[in-house]
């Protein structure tokens, strides 16, 4: 019997019951409720402005890493400090993590990021206009220390607007967006850099002006935030049925054209047992620091311990991996692209070069390494690649219902490993080029890994989830950006043998990360049955059981 029915019988038989007694449409629980708002424009809405946020952080930590020739002559770092420069942001994004995780939980997902997302707009603009190297170390740290909140907070507030049906695919386009803003970066610099820029009678470095002008994806990120709401998933967590229902009834209207009031949901079940924690409940440092705990141990429950550090270990590895060839990258392809010689194998021509070859430019004139033309070739190359990583999330976000998150996961490893060994004979300046992207492509699967996590980790602690294991990656990142590259200059043929066993063992890894089983057996076990009568033919599995 569904709810139309009902109350047609509830009224039919009105006189028949005792007179206090009251008809009422049987209750939903959320995954049935947010079914039924369909998927339309709103859904795209909010990945525009949830892919917005993730691409301001790519785009906020990449484009340090296409300015450090240019800023050389204006800031006269030294080669420890360029290190210091280039690991900055990725630390404020590692020490920021968790706290921005324990607020999108407990503050709530979009204020979180509306707050994260003006700090860091205000520390990228005042670096732009550094005096000294320190400055520039100093605020790009603090740009990555707030920016961190569009990086795993967004995972939650877009996968929670969703049901199962169209879940896994939104967050894995969403994940795309970082292939998107390896792309916008590189082509905002081709446009920027080489300018000759005058204003005021004063001569202003390109680089400053590449820097502001990365600040507006984060301004359009935040445009978006203000039309959005708070994720109803979270708020039912939180004892706001009606808010929860309200916001529901207006994503029907927007993506059926239909009045809001046609929803034919009118109760939310609450899951006793399973509220989140507020804020409000902090009265104190001691209160602070108990409620973060409360919100961090449910990770490293008997029951969720070892997904959790295995999904760490494979993030860490992933973006240790990823990121510390793609800052090297464009070296690399100086370097083979310049030989004179033409096709040769790439550990040979790298590990041939002189140590100052790679570092020592600092000691040149100023004066001469501000006049010297940028070459935007590399940085073409980069946004070919980036276009490549697009086409491949697409496929991604269309084929995970189907192949599975973990079998697409450990598909593009096996590629990662051929390429990897490919390497070691290929001599051609392509096949180089093509092996070596395969290779740092393997950060796709980054994107992926966060999909598991985010259906993984139940709602009142999934975005300390999401933010914990993102933290775990960018930690990687940061000892991969300084430890890798260096390496492959020294001992290229070891460091190649010792990626390909950590592929290995990631596969192996990956084969145990936790599947989001559908079953509609499990949705019963949610409602009681009056409720579960009207369930849905489809079938559909509650997130709130996988708190359980």
């Amino acid at each position: 019997m569904d709810n139309q029915a009902y109350i047609i019988d509830c009224e039919h038989n009105r006189g028949k019951r005792l007179e206090e007694e009251k008809c009422k449409p049987l209750p939903h629980n959320f995954e049935e409720a947010i079914t039924l708002t369909g998927v339309g424009w709103f859904h795209y809405k909010l990945l525009l402005i949830c892919g917005l946020c993730f691409m301001a952080v790519m785009v906020e930590i990449m484009g340090v890493s296409l300015i450090m020739n240019q800023m050389e002559c204006d800031l006269k770092p030294t080669l420890e400090q360029q290190g210091i420069l280039a690991s900055a942001g990725f630390l404020g994004v590692v020490l920021s993590s968790h706290a921005m995780g324990f607020l999108a939980d407990t503050w709530g997902r979009v204020v979180t990021l509306r707050y994260a997302v003006v700090l860091s707009v205000i520390c990228s603009t005042i670096s732009g206009f550094s005096v000294n190297i320190w400055m520039l170390i100093v605020f790009r740290f603090m740009t990555g220390f707030f920016i961190s909140g569009c990086q795993a907070c967004v995972f939650s507030l877009c996968g929670e607007f969703h049901g199962n049906g169209s879940r896994v695919r939104h967050v894995t386009l969403l994940s795309g967006f970082m292939c998107v803003a390896m792309m916008f970066a590189p082509s905002m610099a081709i446009g920027i850099l080489p300018l000759q820029i005058h204003m005021f009678g004063m001569h202003i470095s390109s680089w400053r002006i590449l820097l502001i002008g990365d600040v507006s994806v984060s301004v359009l990120a935040l445009v978006g935030l203000f039309i959005i709401p708070e994720t109803p998933k979270y708020d039912l967590i939180q004892g706001k049925d009606e808010l929860a229902l309200e916001t529901m009834r207006k994503m029907f209207a927007q993506n059926t054209g239909r009045p809001s009031s046609e929803f034919p949901v009118h109760r939310l079940i609450l899951q006793s047992g399973k509220s989140g924690a507020s804020l409000s409940n902090v009265h104190g440092f001691c209160d602070a620091v108990r409620l973060i705990w409360s919100q961090t141990v449910p990770l490293f429950y008997r029951s969720r311990v070892f997904h959790t550090l295995n999904i760490c270990l494979i993030q860490f590895l992933i973006y240790g991996m990823a990121q510390g060839i793609f800052m090297w990258f464009p070296t690399i392809l100086d370097v083979m692209g310049s030989r004179e010689n033409g096709d040769s194998l790439m550990c040979t021509v790298l590990q041939s070069l002189p140590p100052a070859n790679t570092t020592d430019v600092v000691g040149m004139e100023h004066e001469e390494i501000c006049h010297i033309d940028v070459d935007v070739s590399t940085y073409e190359l980069m946004v070919t690649i980036g276009g490549c990583f697009t086409v491949i999330f697409v496929i991604f976000a269309y084929t995970i219902d189907y192949i599975g998150k973990r079998n697409l996961i450990m598909g593009w490893m096996a590629l990662t490993i051929i390429s990897l060994v490919a390497l070691h004979w290929v001599q051609i300046f392509v096949l180089v080029v093509i092996c070596l992207t395969v290779t740092m492509a393997i950060g796709n699967c980054g994107g992926l890994v966060s999909t598991v996590a985010m259906e993984f980790y139940p709602t009142n602690i999934n975005a300390m989830g999401m933010c914990f294991i993102m933290m775990v990656g960018r930690l990687g990142a940061v000892v991969g950006s300084n430890v890798l590259g260096r390496l492959f200059f020294s001992n290229c043929d070891t460091v190649l043998w010792a990626l390909l066993a950590l592929v290995i063992l990631m596969s192996v890894m990956a084969f145990f990360l936790p599947e989001q089983r559908r079953k509609l057996s499990s949705l019963s076990t949610e409602l009681p049955v009056s409720a579960a009568v009207t369930a849905p033919t489809t079938p559909i599995l509650s997130v709130l059981s996988s708190s359980k």
